[in-house]
């Protein structure tokens, strides 16, 4: 059973409605969305109750706030989860099944992989501490930052001040928290599925890549459908294969071009252009200049 209700914990970690507040929920923006939810979402069950949550393409992080959940890994070993502690599900593991053993209160945060530069360079950071397989249901214990959080989030649903740029503050946040309020190797075991999930597909398209390939070209290589490699380039690079691509091929051009001695149609069949003159039409419309004057220009900065 679903309830979407918004409580905050009690330092015994028990729940508790918080009071209304009296907001203005007039903001006149465009990112305003009303008790939206989304992304932040609580399921209540009673004790014995099968418990099945749909996660659809989102990861999901796990919340217990109230009694016990039995769950089932994909080898079919059982694992109790506690009050007061939190997992992670990425998308890979499909939906969230079990029973509840206890009367149960589960908060659930929805969030997928598109991560700023500052997130990203954290993950890097904690892979190092990852062990070399993920446990399906890798547990944290919920902390005084996550508790001030959750907090948080239940106030701003509570008084119905929230809009989609505050949704996407508390995703990074809590990306934030994670890396700062625990220690590195449990933050890197907790959040090792996430990272395996990233690293997997970028190493997937680095090794498929080629400077002379296109979108439909790069999502052949990597065995799925070019509406597929644009989903997860959005969840992974935040960005396009189609800008991305043309960003490695500027990269690549402009390494080309800063070499002693250059052939401009020689290039612009090494980049698979149909001629020196597509090739140059190109340069001026995404370098700004020609090859040879680029050509020159790097070259006087080298010398």
């Amino acid at each position: 059973m679903n309830e979407l209700v918004y409580r905050s914990y009690k330092e015994s970690d028990n729940m508790k409605i918080i009071n209304e507040f009296e907001i203005n929920n007039d903001f006149g923006c465009n990112n305003y969305v009303a008790r939206s939810n989304s992304i932040f979402r609580s399921f209540s069950y009673k004790k014995g109750e099968q418990v099945k949550i749909e996660l659809k393409e989102e990861n999901s992080i796990f919340l217990i706030s109230e009694g016990t959940l039995q769950v089932e890994d994909r080898n079919h070993q059982s694992k109790i989860l506690h009050s007061g502690q939190m997992f992670l599900r990425t998308k890979d593991f499909g939906n969230m099944e079990g029973v509840a053993t206890n009367d149960l209160f589960l908060i659930c945060i929805q969030f997928n992989n598109i991560l700023s530069t500052c997130e990203k360079t954290a993950l890097d950071k904690i892979s190092i501490y990852c062990p070399a397989k993920a446990d399906e249901f890798e547990i944290l214990e919920v902390n005084e930052a996550i508790i001030l959080y959750i907090n948080g989030i239940s106030l701003l649903f509570k008084s119905g001040a929230f809009c989609n740029f505050m949704y996407e503050l508390k995703k990074r946040e809590l990306i934030f928290i994670l890396y700062t309020f625990y220690d590195k190797v449990n933050t890197a075991r907790f959040l090792l599925p996430l990272i395996e999930n990233q690293n997997n597909f970028i190493s997937l398209v680095l090794n498929k890549f080629t400077i002379n390939c296109n979108v439909i070209e790069l999502a052949n290589r990597c065995n799925m459908s070019p509406k597929t490699l644009t989903r997860k380039f959005k969840e992974h690079f935040n960005d396009t294969p189609y800008q991305w691509i043309i960003q490695e091929k500027n990269k690549n051009i402009l390494s080309r071009l800063a070499q002693p001695n250059v052939n401009v149609q020689a290039i612009s069949e090494e980049f698979g252009f149909s001629s020196s003159a597509h090739f140059i039409s190109y340069c001026k419309r995404y370098l700004k200049q020609t090859p040879l004057v680029i050509h020159k220009e790097i070259r006087k900065k080298i010398v």
